[in-house]
């Protein structure tokens, strides 16, 4: 797997004209996109001696067993870690949201992550993994995605699930019951490991356990509201409770999960992301009538979501694209003139006209960088 140094996403975009766009770029064709790029790669050195846990700058905690690799000769491993947790970084960076399917996707976070003993790629032993431990809640319905291609970011949808660590409140009850807990002072001393797509499920089964010990009396009522109630909440209304215990069975309904991670058997670049529903989908025609400008980056942001797709082409005259709308949508395009940058920015929705004529103008760098990151 090779280092990643510059994000490009160089896509194969077919024109009007049937030109074509994947021309190898020269030094000068990057020289904009890697002046935006933020320097996010971090190192670790260290010998694997014993499983061993990194935590990133932003957040990320790493777990990795001592004999998670195949060809690992007990000497210094060299780890690369890059996070990138903003839609601010993702558009910097030439970052894109979307799978292998083309379905437009929304991120709670990007990874790359890979192990080297000198100059050796490190493979992981088939059947083994490790644990990745995210610094952010991620978007409801997300799930792990994959990518091997250091610039071309197209996601492929893994069987890895997400998960989080919650309160065992059944078994932290039955340990208060004992009275266990006077001699050690840990009211919440038992935690459990739940996927992420089964904690409403396993909250709610949970909770009708926990009432079921604290009140068996009542037992049969409880199932019955259960049975006739598809809204858990409802559920947890008793008239016959004071506010302070429908305040405590809600809170143990509710417990925190706030610890969020996932098992991979993968290296390289990791994205969590949900798919994200669109208004329509459009067909967007581009003109260019300067033809002295070269090497451009077309940039398409949705600005209520954390989504965005980075093209970057050599020349063209005449480009159409399909463009996924999600409400109000910008779109930054950008081009060397020699020395100068020159670009243009967009709006569109789904009741815009299909054709633009690109109207560049000259800016600086910081400039570009505050059009492209702001709404």
């Amino acid at each position: 797997m090779k280092t990643f140094y510059i994000l490009l996403c160089s896509v194969v975009i077919f024109s009007c004209q049937k030109e074509k766009t994947t021309q190898e770029l020269d030094e000068n064709s990057i020289s904009i996109s890697s002046q935006l790029k933020t320097d996010k790669l971090q190192t670790f050195e260290f010998v694997l001696k014993k499983d061993t846990l990194i935590s990133g700058k932003e957040g990320i905690k790493i777990w990795i067993p001592r004999d998670l690799f195949e060809n690992y000769s007990n000497g210094k491993i060299t780890f690369e870690l890059k996070e990138f947790y903003s839609k601010e970084d993702m558009i910097l960076n030439g970052l894109s949201t979307v799978t292998d399917k083309d379905e437009l996707l929304e991120s709670s976070g990007m990874f790359y992550i890979n192990f080297k003993e000198g100059d050796k790629q490190l493979k992981i032993k088939k059947g083994k993994s490790y644990d990745v431990t995210i610094p952010n809640k991620p978007l409801e319905e997300s799930n792990i995605y994959y990518n091997d291609n250091d610039s071309i970011f197209r996601w492929k949808l893994s069987n890895n699930r997400l998960y989080t660590e919650i309160s065992d409140i059944v078994r932290n009850l039955k340990y208060f019951k004992s009275g266990k807990w006077k001699y050690e002072n840990i009211p919440d001393k038992f935690k459990k490991r739940v996927a992420l797509d089964s904690l409403e499920i396993v909250k709610k089964r949970d909770s009708l356990k926990y009432l079921k010990i604290l009140n068996e009396d009542k037992k049969k009522s409880i199932e019955a509201l259960i049975e006739e109630n598809s809204e858990w909440d409802t559920a947890l209304e008793d008239q016959n409770l004071t506010d302070e215990e429908k305040i405590t069975r809600y809170n143990f309904y509710q417990n925190q999960n706030q610890i969020y991670s996932f098992t991979s058997d993968k290296l390289g670049w990791i994205n969590i992301d949900k798919v994200l529903t669109y208004d329509v989908m459009k067909e967007i025609l581009f003109k260019n009538d300067n033809q002295n400008l070269k090497y451009f980056s077309i940039n398409i942001i949705y600005p209520n979501n954390r989504s965005v797709l980075n093209y970057n082409l050599s020349q063209f005259s005449k480009y159409l694209l399909n463009v996924k709308i999600v409400g109000k949508i910008k779109i930054v395009i950008y081009a060397n003139s020699g020395n100068k940058i020159m670009f243009d920015s967009i709006n569109i929705d789904k009741n815009s006209m299909d054709e633009f004529d690109i109207n560049f103008k000259e800016t600086t760098l910081d400039k570009l960088k505050q059009e492209l990151i702001s709404n």
